[in-house]
């Protein structure tokens, strides 16, 4: 069937920017962190900058129908012309989107998660580093590989660092010390890690931003992984590797409930 409909430049060349968002109580959680994340975007991108005050507004009249939903905020760089370029004046398209709250056991227990190592790796491309960009094929394949009873997937990049989960952050204890790896030639810069960031540098116990190895990952302490859906989960494998259950530390659970609190 052939469709006259496809007039944006998110369907046809991924020119946007998303943000996936917890609704708990009719509000969206951890708004303003997806809000700064969107900015930080639209500038990477070289896109008009959001009107906080209207797109807050619109946001949370969205979400008030909804106790328990997940938000998808898609912003896009407007309407196609013909080729790459975009127009000179470039007027975004926004479109906000509920569904129900995902019903997959992952996302009603606490359970520990189990890992499993992924084939695909990420490209490198710093300029799009740590954005939540709308081409996310390298995630879609990467899914596809992922089989039970594993739930989540360990990406590398072209040199065979740890760099995330497919729609995750990861947190590692090593030698009593916590690190998270760098996403500076690519990954997202999720808004849980970005939480977890500021508030263990608030109680003086910043966590180091380092490349991390397999070998590093397979011998961790504990592994955690962390998003804006899942909070802050412990992780109780990797393919073969078994994590020892430790009693998750109170400032990570303190984060855990914050990431389903209303703003």
């Amino acid at each position: 069937m052939v469709s006259e409909g496809l007039q944006d430049r998110a369907s046809h060349f991924g020119d946007g920017l998303f943000e996936t968002i917890a609704i708990r109580q009719g509000q969206p959680c951890l708004w303003q962190y997806h809000l700064n994340r969107l900015q930080q975007g639209c500038e990477r991108l070289g896109l008009p900058a959001v009107n906080e005050t209207a797109l807050t507004a619109e946001v949370r009249q969205h979400c008030t129908p909804y106790p328990r939903a997940v938000l998808k905020l898609i912003l896009s760089a407007g309407n196609i012309q013909r080729g790459y370029q975009r127009p000179a004046e470039v007027i975004p398209n926004r479109y906000l989107q509920s569904q129900p709250w995902p019903d997959h056991p992952l996302y009603h227990t606490d359970t520990p998660i189990q890992l499993q190592l992924c084939q695909t790796r990420l490209g490198s491309q710093p300029l799009l580093a740590g954005i939540k960009h709308l081409n996310r094929l390298e995630q879609v394949l990467a899914r596809n590989e992922i089989q039970p009873p594993a739930d989540e997937g360990v990406m590398l990049d072209q040199q065979g660092r740890v760099v995330e989960g497919i729609m995750s952050n990861l947190l590692l204890r090593c030698d009593g010390c916590y690190i998270t790896p760098g996403i500076q030639d690519c990954g997202v810069a999720g808004v849980v890690r970005q939480i977890v960031l500021e508030r263990a540098a608030q109680q003086a116990m910043p966590i180091q931003i380092e490349t991390v190895s397999l070998q590093t990952l397979q011998h961790a302490e504990a592994v955690y992984i962390m998003n804006s859906l899942l909070g802050v989960r412990q992780v109780a494998a990797f393919d073969a590797q078994i994590y020892p259950r430790l009693p998750i530390p109170t400032f990570l659970q303190a984060i855990h409930q914050a990431c389903f609190t209303p703003d």
